[in-house]
């Protein structure tokens, strides 16, 4: 005789706790997948954004370096600089000039600025225009970034996203430059571009610092005007400019002022006429190198 098989298998409230169970370990794997995925996606977007400021410092290194100094007559290598904002001419690096083109050089000016409409995320634009012959266009005196008008630059491109120098209270500076005590761009002997990255802001894993320091080489920097006044025996005063010096070695050219009238006199050292005893007579010197640069210098001297 043959029994029959018992028939085993689930329950209906065993098979819906596995059920329930696989939901819930299932759906936890989607989770930390997903968190891995977009964890994933944010490193890939910082490191691009990271690699940007890279090119973008690289590309502002390039081209300051094989600058352009701005004219004959414009101190330094720099025509605007400040915080967030930076004005310079440069040579195009192009396989050579355009047909009928009078701009010989293919120089280039380029700005640099800043755009803080929105803190958490300020937007780095680089805008250029070409030059169209040997003197160069008007400096724009707009400050608005980037600047709109297509007569100041032609191109317009954002080169780096998500930067923070401005959020919240802090104004950390975007461009610094060399030495700290300069008042015109003709004394900048470095620029020190410094920028500050964070996707999510107030978030692990937090600011990003990316900074390089720039030493210019087309500075063309004006004179420096210095001499000395000295009464002689017969009230004869010997003018001396051999102190003037040219921060580039460049050759000086003398002129000089007694009261206000220029003396036929262009060297370095010169003598008055006699002066009248008890007058003060105002000496003025002016020295200026081949370029066109110029800087002067006045003294006062009573004659005893």
């Amino acid at each position: 005789m043959t029994l029959a098989r018992a028939d085993t298998g689930f329950t209906l409230v065993e098979t819906l706790v596995a059920m329930v169970i696989t939901v819930v370990v299932f759906g936890a794997t989607l989770s930390v997948l997903d968190v891995f995925q977009n964890q994933n996606r944010f490193d890939q977007l910082r490191n691009e954004t990271q690699d940007n400021a890279r090119t973008t410092i690289d590309a502002l290194a390039r081209e300051l370096r094989n600058g352009a100094a701005p004219s004959s007559t414009t101190p330094g290598a720099l025509e605007k600089a400040g915080y967030y904002s930076v004005v310079f001419q440069t040579i195009e690096a192009l396989k050579g000039v355009e047909v009928g083109s009078k701009n010989v050089t293919n120089a280039i000016r380029v700005r640099y600025c800043l755009n803080n409409s929105q803190p958490s995320n300020e937007i780095l634009w680089k805008q250029t225009i070409k030059m169209k012959g040997p003197e160069e266009p008007l400096l724009p005196t707009v400050t608005t970034c980037p600047d709109p008008s297509t007569t100041d630059y032609e191109r317009s491109t954002q080169v780096v996203q998500h930067i923070v120098n401005r959020i919240g209270a802090q104004k950390r500076a975007l461009f610094t430059y060399v030495p700290a005590s300069w008042s015109s761009v003709g004394q900048i002997t470095a620029v020190e571009p410094n920028i500050y990255i964070d996707l999510n802001p107030g978030q692990h894993p937090g600011e990003t610092q990316l900074t390089s320091a720039i030493d210019l080489r087309n500075e063309n920097r004006p004179p420096v005007a210095s001499f000395t006044a000295v009464e002689l025996g017969n009230r004869v005063v010997q003018l001396n400019a051999s102190q003037s010096t040219d921060p580039d070695g460049l050759a000086l050219t003398y002129k000089w002022w007694d009261n206000g009238e220029q003396l036929p006199s262009t060297s370095s050292e010169t003598e008055t006429t006699a002066k009248e005893v008890g007058s003060t007579q105002t000496f003025k010197l002016e020295v200026a190198t081949p370029g066109g640069l110029f800087n002067s210098e006045t003294q006062s001297l009573k004659i005893k």
